[in-house]
């Protein structure tokens, strides 16, 4: 997965959408991170140090459908200016503390997520 953001740039809203595997109770899962703590971690693939790291993040509601009858979630976050600051590619991860005991989660799970700061500067 990749995710671009100009330098310096607070949007878009990094979004990160959970799929329903089939084999989990996917309704119970939702409640279940009403009830965690999300932080959002950034590291540079070519040094492998932190640019951001357990960052506060949150859940973003997905757009309802007629007849949809379950709230469903996007892992979500708001970065700053800061957090932009410095262009290059950077691997995130979304880690979710169940505070109901049962662990704790980091995804995405099966592939990297790719985020591009793009230096976004107009050069004549």
């Amino acid at each position: 997965m990749d995710f671009y953001i100009n330098k310096n740039a607070t949007l878009p809203v990094l979004k990160l959408e959970l799929y329903q595997d089939g084999i989990n109770n996917y309704s119970y899962f939702f409640d279940k991170l009403q009830n965690a703590n999300i932080y959002f971690t950034m590291t540079d693939i070519k040094t492998g140090v932190k640019h951001l790291s357990k960052k506060v993040a949150g859940l973003a509601p997905k757009t309802r459908y007629v007849g949809c009858t379950v709230e469903e979630y996007f892992l979500a976050y708001q970065f700053t200016a800061r957090d932009s600051s410095k262009p290059g590619t950077y691997i995130g991860q979304f880690t979710i503390e169940f505070l109901d005991g049962s662990g704790t989660l980091i995804v995405p799970i099966r592939e990297e997520l790719y985020i591009h700061v793009l230096d976004g500067s107009i050069k004549k």
